[in-house]
């Protein structure tokens, strides 16, 4: 099969009617009826039902017409970056991330921006949740990887859902909690917690905190705040206290001797997870900005 087939395919079964659509798309009613049968084989499945009064699609058809489509506008949108790149568009973006998420897929997704828009100079910034929403805002940041707000509001921001990822309580071995398959966040109301925000940051304010007290029903004890994944995992592996992260964090330590990271679940057994997008200041007019969000959502960016 061929787009230009796709093409036919859509416009009869937009159309119902071969000779409206054979018109539309510029060939003889027999050119597109055989380019119909022809797409027919190649999927192996009937697509249309018609006699010489009626044309209607069958289940397949149905189906196939909605991935068609799909198909067809993904491919124009390819054609617009190529042609885009080919310009070559320049211009320069700061992309903020995480302090966690260098552990995930995120390089993959860096490299496939840069080989499409070779023109395009990335500067990395690397910090907290609030951090970087502040950086947004204040536009020392075009755009960020971030875990969407869960209780703050930033009105001047636009987000993009990404994905949504599971959280994690990490365990030193030894914790009476660390045998178990998974967790609810009520059974953590009596632990140390270590969390990942900036030092100084009053304890009533981080997520942590919120999260706790709207998942599990108590406000934990927080007896460190650090900024790096890797400083939280050594003081868990120490058995200092224990920690909540999201799956990106923690997603090559599973096989670690020192650590036992559990899913946490909730009351019905589905995932506890946080939400992870892309978000940006609405007023802030970098064109690299719209490229990378045309980009990443042709590619269906998740992680």
């Amino acid at each position: 099969m061929n787009l230009r087939q796709l093409e036919y395919f859509v416009s009869v079964a937009e159309n119902l009617n071969f000779t409206k659509a054979a018109q539309k798309c510029f060939i003889s009613q027999t050119a597109m009826t055989l380019q119909i049968q022809s797409l027919e084989e190649k999927v192996g499945v009937a697509l249309l039902i018609r006699d010489k009064h009626h044309v209607e699609l069958t289940p397949a058809g149905r189906v196939y017409l909605t991935e068609a489509k799909e198909i067809l506008a993904k491919s124009e949108e390819a054609i617009k970056l190529a042609r885009t790149a080919a310009k070559g568009f320049m211009g320069s973006l700061t992309i903020g991330f995480i302090r966690g998420y260098e552990q995930s897929l995120f390089s993959e997704t860096l490299r496939g921006f840069h080989q499409t828009f070779p023109n395009i100079s990335i500067q990395l910034v690397r910090d907290n949740l609030s951090a970087l929403y502040g950086l947004l805002e204040d536009e020392k940041c075009d755009v960020a990887f971030n875990l969407s707000p869960y209780f703050q509001t930033f009105p001047r921001l636009s987000y993009r859902f990404l994905k949504a990822y599971p959280l994690m309580a990490v365990l030193y071995p030894g914790h009476p909690l660390a045998t178990k398959r998974w967790l609810h966040y009520r059974e953590l109301a009596k632990e140390e917690f270590i969390i990942m925000q900036p030092k100084g940051r009053p304890n009533d304010e981080t997520e942590e905190v919120m999260l706790c007290y709207h998942r599990g029903g108590f406000v934990p004890r927080i007896v460190c705040c650090e900024r790096e994944v890797q400083t939280i995992l050594l003081m868990v592996s120490a058995g200092m206290g224990v920690a909540v992260l999201p799956e990106y964090a923690v997603r090559y330590f599973h096989d670690t001797k020192n650590l036992k990271i559990v899913p946490l679940l909730q009351e019905d057994h589905t995932p506890e997870t946080l939400d992870f997008s892309i978000s940006w200041l609405a007023e802030n007019r970098n064109p690299a900005i719209e490229e990378l969000l045309k980009w990443a959502e042709l590619r269906g960016i998740t992680e």
